[in-house]
């Protein structure tokens, strides 16, 4: 299978551009078509030859007219566009319009984990039930899909909290023992890999590919920690959290029907908890299938910082996760 019309909904947010400008890099060989909402404000970078159109979401004629003439669909789509019934109607959609290939926007989950399978799909998007369902379209030869999986994008965790540093000011939250192996893939990463799986589909038919560019244990909160000292040559000021409580109060809050609240908890241990953390999937890594070489904890750091500056402010919010009120 060739692929050379290539469509990316969401272009403007972060992993949409991200491939975009790696689907770029080849010049010719693809072309390019963003597909926005009609209240969208995006507009593709200056001097590019990127094609962009806009598509009614709720509308299958709509999106049906805007993916006719592509070979391939990257769904890079966030927010209330990754339930069901909005992703489903965008995949039957590219099946009316003759698309050969999707591409599903999974991207940051260990779908098959059971801790995530039991994180609320209005929470998590309906990434179980879509797979699901391209597979059965798979079967009966209707579409070809993949998607692509490296756990957390690490640049983005780092800098903006989730992983518990704020780099600017120099503050670490240091979850538990500090010692789970983290599965996590810069968005570059998960970049050159989306490119190269548009190069060569059929490797990557109807199946997932998970990536991850840090062998197994290198890649700790501790680890990080040591790294940003050493980068940085500065001294982080240490907080050791209590995960124990995060997790359980989650865990109750969950079983109560508290969703919203305890999903901040879940994601932690989800991460950090060597107890409940449903992140390891690297008995599933195909890094040689798509091109990913391995890297150093410390290239990773440094190029983070480089991407978004030391002074890069964080979302207290995700950096500060404290046990739910139960």
């Amino acid at each position: 299978m060739e692929l050379k019309n290539i469509a990316i909904l969401g272009p403007g947010g972060n992993v949409g551009s991200a491939i975009i400008n790696e689907l770029s890099r080849d010049g010719p060989r693809f072309n390019i078509t963003a597909i926005t909402r009609q209240t969208s404000t995006y507009t593709p970078p200056e001097a590019s030859d990127i094609t962009h159109k806009t598509a009614d979401y709720t509308s299958l004629s709509s999106l049906t007219e805007a993916f006719t003439g592509h070979d391939a669909i990257v769904n890079c789509i966030t927010g209330g566009a990754t339930q069901y019934d909005s992703s489903k109607l965008i995949i039957d959609a590219a099946v009316a319009a003759g698309v050969k290939f999707f591409f599903a926007n999974e991207f940051v989950g260990y779908v098959d984990s059971p801790q995530f399978h039991r994180m609320p799909e209005a929470f998590t998007g309906a990434k179980i039930r879509i797979r699901e369902y391209l597979g059965e379209l798979a079967a009966t030869g209707k579409i070809t899909w993949t998607s692509l999986n490296g756990g957390p994008f690490f640049d983005m965790w780092l800098m903006k909290g989730p992983a518990g540093f704020d780099v600017a000011n120099r503050r670490a939250r240091i979850y538990g023992t500090g010692e789970n192996s983290l599965f996590w893939t810069p968005l570059p990463v998960i970049a050159r890999a989306a490119g190269n799986i548009l190069k060569r589909p059929n490797v990557v038919a109807n199946r997932p590919i998970y990536i991850c560019p840090f062998a197994k244990g290198e890649l700790t909160q501790r680890s990080l920690l040591t790294t940003l000292q050493d980068v940085l040559d500065a001294e982080f000021a240490i907080e050791e959290v209590d995960l124990v409580k995060i997790n359980k109060n989650a865990r109750i809050a969950l079983e109560r029907g508290e969703a919203g609240k305890a999903m901040k908890g879940l994601v932690v241990s989800n991460q950090f908890y060597e107890e409940d953390s449903g992140n390891d999937f690297s008995h599933l890594i195909q890094n040689a299938v798509v091109g990913v070489d391995l890297m150093s904890v410390e290239e990773a750091v440094r190029d983070a910082i480089a991407r978004w500056g030391q002074d890069c402010p964080i979302v207290e919010s995700m950096f500060r996760v404290e046990a739910c009120e139960i």
